[in-house]
């Protein structure tokens, strides 16, 4: 067993995008150490995961929300010196090893990339896509600025969670799940991204640009000097994120007259991104044979 482990999130609609991540850390990113997956109990397919080697983390299924990674935070994880969760939208570009050698050095902390907005703008727009709107809820959006000064700072995503198990404190998942309860009539979606950016905020720490980027950034008519985005111009991100918009898996097209569209190719791989995502997808009994 190794001390190290990388953790994906995934019902069973996922189970495939797991199964090309999992490949995807393997052969692009070199990593010999441990996997986990965190599924719902009810989830098809899980023993053989386990089969291959893969860690799984069963969650009661009454659990199973957008706030499942809560449970990251749990003495499951314990077992492992160092923990990285990364969302399933992603690719891996080069050496993992060294994001963990890296961030590790400083165990109280957690990892993340920035957001360009806010936590409060955040919000304010997600209570408008799917609850009654910012303006029903008024005072309780003075409550948040009043307990959480920092919501009005840049927020942290959380398709990248870097962190040391061991040195947070017990009884952290039960804490967000009641930061949740407390002001969930403003987070509908139950979005475990802004629960976290409010209980959390002075424990995480950006994880800097050669760890993680939103893809965009990294290609090469981006790769430049930005004082806004904390770029010098030489950085060479191991993971880029795709979003769901722009996942790996997600066939695009170049159409005539057009230039590509986002996430059609990864410049660092020389490749097309749903190309290196089939194929890993298909190498992954090979990659993971059964033990």
């Amino acid at each position: 067993m190794s001390k190290q482990v990388i953790t994906f999130v995934a019902d069973g609609a996922y189970l495939d995008h797991a199964r090309y991540a999992l490949v995807n850390c393997r052969r692009q990113g070199g990593w010999v150490g441990d996997f986990c997956i965190v599924s719902p109990k009810n989830c098809e397919g899980l023993g053989d995961f386990e089969q291959r080697g893969v860690h799984v983390l069963r969650v009661p299924v009454d659990e199973w929300s957008f706030l499942i990674k809560f449970h990251l935070f749990t003495p499951y994880f314990g077992q492992w010196q160092q923990c990285l969760c990364l969302d399933l939208d992603i690719m891996v570009q080069a050496l993992l090893q060294p994001v963990f050698d890296r961030l590790s050095e400083e165990p109280s902390r957690i990892f993340c990339p920035f957001e360009e907005g806010d936590t409060l703008v955040s919000l304010k727009q997600w209570d408008e896509i799917a609850g009654e709107g910012p303006e029903a809820h008024l005072e309780v959006y003075k409550l948040v600025e009043k307990t959480y000064p920092h919501v009005r700072n840049r927020m942290y995503n959380a398709s990248f969670l870097f962190y040391t198990p061991r040195g947070l404190p017990d009884g952290l998942k039960d804490e967000l799940y009641a930061v949740h309860e407390r002001f969930k009539v403003i987070n509908p979606s139950n979005a475990d991204q802004m629960i976290l950016n409010l209980h959390l905020y002075d424990r995480l720490k950006e994880a800097d640009k050669n760890c993680t980027c939103f893809f965009g950034c990294d290609e090469p008519g981006n790769r430049v000097v930005s004082e806004y985005r904390g770029w010098d111009g030489t950085e060479v991100p191991v993971i880029l994120h795709y979003t769901r918009w722009h996942a790996p898996w997600i066939e695009k097209y170049i159409y005539p007259g057009n230039d590509e569209m986002g996430g059609y190719q990864n410049c660092r791989l020389g490749c097309i991104c749903h190309e290196l995502y089939a194929e890993n997808l298909a190498s992954f009994e090979e990659e993971f044979p059964i033990l």
